[in-house]
């Protein structure tokens, strides 16, 4: 006779069995006897009496509260009082009648005006001699630096400008310290790329080569040692061309009539 399967899976002879043995009994059905995987473990939990909840288990809390601990500020807390309300807070200062009628300082109730408050000298001037500087020859004497010459630059970066020559060793490169400062020309020395010279004594100017890596030209020849100039040479260094202007010269020259070289205008 064919076996039929109940609700719960289990597979029984009927005409043996009016019900399924194995839902009536318990009995865990094994893989042989039912040709299908049993679980590794089958049981029914025990289940476990409820706990009944009484009537003073729902309503009664952990801690009872009193009327007194209703009321009672947390910890640390300070009640505001009526004062503590009208109390400025720490550092103020406050701002009385005087304090607000109070006049600006300098200000003279009588209506006199005030006076005006004398100007600050400017300090005094300190000579070069006791700055500790060398002074040349020419501004010793004369108290001022006199001007020799000019440089004007014709070609170059800075095309257009003019540079004043002093007496005694003038120092020529990029950066601000040099006496002659020529910015844009990334081909000369930041410092002493070439020196020109004015010696008073002789009356004469003269081109040095410095310390920098281009070669000078004066009037398209290369300089190595200090060579004289002359009015309108034209000195060639890097992409800056700088056409020589003098001033003092034959027909011209700081000194006095009475040292014998000088001109008086």
């Amino acid at each position: 006779m064919a076996q039929i399967e109940c609700g719960r899976g289990h597979l029984y002879d009927p005409e043996k069995y009016a019900v399924c043995p194995y839902c009536n009994t318990h009995q865990q059905i094994t893989v042989a006897a039912a040709g299908r995987t049993a679980p590794i473990h089958l049981s029914t939990p025990t289940p476990r009496a409820p706990i009944p909840a009484t009537a003073p288990q729902k309503t009664a809390p952990l801690t009872p509260v009193t009327a007194d601990q209703k009321t009672q500020p947390p910890k640390g807390y300070t009640p505001v009082t009526a004062e503590n309300k009208t109390q400025p807070p720490r550092g103020y200062t406050p701002v009385t009648a005087p304090s607000k009628t109070m006049p600006p300082k300098g200000y003279d109730p009588s209506g006199t005006p005030a006076a005006e408050p004398r100007p600050t000298m400017p300090p005094e001037a300190v000579p070069v001699t006791e700055g500790g500087k060398t002074v040349g020859i020419m501004q010793s004497q004369m108290g001022f630096d006199p001007v020799v010459g000019w440089l004007a630059c014709v070609a170059g970066p800075s095309r257009g400008k003019s540079y004043t020559i002093r007496g005694g060793i003038n120092s020529i490169g990029r950066s601000d310290r040099m006496d002659i400062t020529i910015t844009g020309d990334m081909k000369l020395s930041a410092e002493n790329h070439a020196k020109l010279s004015y010696s008073e004594r002789n009356n004469r100017f003269n081109l040095i080569p410095g310390g920098g890596r281009n070669i000078i030209y004066l009037n398209g020849e290369e300089v190595f040692a200090a060579v004289p100039l002359k009015a309108y040479d034209l000195i060639d260094f890097g992409e800056t061309k700088l056409l020589f202007v003098p001033l003092c010269g034959e027909h011209f020259t700081w000194k006095r009539k009475e040292d014998g070289h000088g001109t008086d205008l």
